[in-house]
């Protein structure tokens, strides 16, 4: 298998939620903390964490944790593919491919991400009952164009824009596309998670 980084976005201010996003605990770990393991898990070095709302909190919460840290000073007017940018280029410099997904979709287990790691293609990605989800896999080689592209839809346009091949995993449950944007959305992650005890 052909290694990869992960570059988790949690810069974001968790605006709909009644509570900080990255802190909520979520199987007997920070919801942040989750996600980090579930990559590690699955092989994936440097972790790269964008921070930006709170981030001194979030450095605290993994103090000891091996994670390069870098930061988007806009959080508060930018976008998330603003800081999909600021992390795709420092990812470039340390390794040759990475794994990109938000910190609040802690269901994305090990063996999927395994799964999107061991794709040959520029571009891959996972997909549950014709549903696309995260983590989203980019050569490194691809930073300067994705970082370069000025349209809409994000990370999405940007990929869709380079007129390449990407490969499409197909995953068994949809933990690949859950994230915890609402505190409605937090619970029905929260009734989920027993059956992942095997993490």
């Amino acid at each position: 298998m052909k290694p990869a980084g992960a570059l988790i976005l949690a810069a974001g201010m968790s605006t709909r939620m009644h509570g900080f996003k990255p802190l909520l605990e979520f199987h007997g770990r920070t919801m942040i903390g989750r996600v980090i393991h579930n990559f590690r898990e699955a092989g994936a070095s440097p972790i790269i964490l964008v921070l930006g709302f709170r981030g001194d909190d979030i450095k605290a919460s993994l103090a000891g944790e091996p994670v390069i840290f870098v930061r988007n000073e806009k959080y508060a007017s930018s976008q998330m593919f603003d800081s999909v940018k600021i992390g795709l280029r420092k990812a470039a410099g340390v390794c040759g491919r990475v794994l990109i997904a938000p910190c609040d979709a802690p269901l994305i287990r090990p063996e999927v991400i395994r799964r999107v790691m061991e794709s040959e293609y520029l571009m891959a990605r996972p997909s549950f009952q014709g549903r696309p989800g995260h983590p989203v896999l980019l050569s490194c080689s691809l930073t300067e164009q994705i970082c370069g592209y000025q349209g809409e839809r994000g990370l999405r346009g940007a990929m869709e824009s380079l007129d390449l091949p990407m490969e499409t995993i197909q995953a068994d449950d949809p933990g690949i596309y859950l994230d915890a944007d609402t505190p409605e959305e937090y619970l029905a992650l929260k009734n989920m998670e027993n059956q992942f005890t095997n993490w």
